[in-house]
C-alpha cells in the first residue's frame, strides 16, 4: 500500500509529522467509507501512533493500492469516534 500524506497535515497541525499520519492510517484500528460530501473514495479512521495518541485520519483513495491523506487531528472528534463504535457501546 502506498500512503502519500499532504504537506498540509504538518501546517496545520504541528504536533503530527507526515510519517505518523501514514503509520496511523496503515494500521488504523477501525475505519469506513465516505462520511461527508457523498465521496465513496473518502474514508475516515481512527489509530494510535507510537507515542499512544489517538488520531483522526481522513484519507481518499486515489486508485486500488494508493492513499492520500488529507486530513489528520489528535483526539480525534466524538462524532467520529462514535460513527466508528469507539463510544456508545458498539466496540
Amino acid at each position: 500500500m502506498k500512503i502519500i500524506v499532504l504537506d498540509r497535515i504538518e501546517e496545520r497541525h504541528p504536533n503530527i509529522s507526515k510519517a505518523d499520519a501514514a503509520a496511523v492510517w496503515a494500521s488504523a484500528v477501525a475505519s469506513m467509507p465516505g462520511l461527508d460530501k457523498g465521496d465513496p473514495r473518502r474514508y475516515v479512521g481512527i489509530g494510535f501512533d507510537r507515542k499512544g495518541r489517538e488520531i483522526e485520519i481522513v484519507a481518499v483513495r486515489k486508485d486500488i493500492d494508493t492513499w492520500v491523506i488529507i486530513h489528520s487531528q489528535t483526539p480525534a472528534q466524538t462524532d467520529i469516534k462514535r460513527k466508528l463504535g469507539f463510544i456508545g457501546g458498539r466496540r
